[in-house]
């Protein structure tokens, strides 16, 4: 077991130094973000530094294998460059990329603070990565089956329960909430990130950077910029109704799906719980105007 989180298991100092040829002088772990495997920057003896990420289990090591697979095939500008590879039968496997301790991070553990400019060097970025297309063996986004609107609707009492709306907005609501959910698609073949949020993203210069690749996958091209926008929203960026006012059905499904996460994960702690809330608060907004619907009726996401 590490005692000391700045320190790494010597299997993984050992293998990054035979792997870049030089002595590792430091390791430090990043002030944002959140994984189950590894992560340091490292310096090295010539003073430069590379990122390490090491997987630690069978999942994560899937999902280093697929940000690798992004990360080597794709080589895109707003993605890091990879330094080396490391998978071996006997160990967890290890990715080596550019270090971008030195870029801009809006996100820290002290909070989140973007720069005058920065939404919009992230848009254009956001616009970029939605004209490329993925590789073709990357996992593939599905078109949802069964309706979570449906579900909401049989048993509201978990949902009405957070106050956002009242059974009179919701009874007049529903169907067309339905409706612009079932015309959801999140297929196709664009490279989708998959888990874009303010932790995910940098500024190098005047180039925006995304990183964690660990759950692209192949689908629409709008499905990174409908699933930031709420978040961004919370963090002090423009409404999603001004940036994609268009986007009923988006909404719809992305609201849905964060009223089931938090009436099912019992165990969420009550800071994300509370995040989770305004997050379906701004979702249920942005649907309601997208779908021509009343303002909802409860409290709004700056109140809670």
């Amino acid at each position: 077991m590490i005692t000391n989180k700045n320190v790494p298991p010597p299997y993984l100092e050992d293998l990054v130094t035979t792997a870049v040829g030089k002595k590792c002088i430091s390791w430090n772990i990043p002030d944002c973000g959140l994984s189950s495997a590894l992560r340091f920057s490292v310096q090295l003896a010539d003073h430069s530094c590379v990122f390490v990420k090491a997987s630690t289990d069978q999942e994560t090591a899937q999902w280093l294998r697929n940000e690798y697979l992004v990360l080597s095939t794709h080589q895109q500008k707003f993605m890091p460059t990879v330094i080396k590879w490391i998978d071996e039968p006997t160990i967890y496997p290890v990715l080596i990329t550019q270090d971008l301790s030195s870029a801009y991070w809006p996100a820290s553990h002290n909070g989140v603070t973007w720069r005058e400019g920065d939404f919009d060097l992230l848009f254009k970025g956001i616009k970029e990565l939605s004209t490329v297309r993925a590789n073709s063996v990357l996992p593939v986004l599905y078109k949802p089956t069964n309706s979570l609107w449906s579900k909401i609707a049989s048993n509201p009492t978990a949902f009405l329960s957070l106050e956002l709306c009242s059974t009179t907005w919701l009874n007049k609501a529903i169907a067309i909430l339905i409706a612009a959910e079932k015309m959801t698609d999140v297929t196709g073949h664009y490279l989708v990130h998959g888990d874009l949020r303010s932790d995910n993203i940098c500024f190098l210069d005047s180039q925006v950077m995304f990183v964690d690749w660990s759950h692209a996958a192949q689908g629409n091209d709008l499905h990174d910029l409908a699933s930031v926008l709420p978040t961004l929203y919370l963090e002090g960026g423009p409404a999603p109704y001004q940036v994609m006012p268009e986007a009923g059905s988006e909404a719809a499904l992305s609201c849905a799906r964060h009223i089931t996460r938090l009436t099912v994960q019992h165990a969420m702690p009550p800071w994300l719980k509370n995040v989770f809330k305004k997050l379906i608060a701004i979702e249920l907004e942005w649907a309601a105007h997208c779908l021509e619907l009343d303002e909802p009726d409860g409290i709004s996401w700056r109140s809670i």
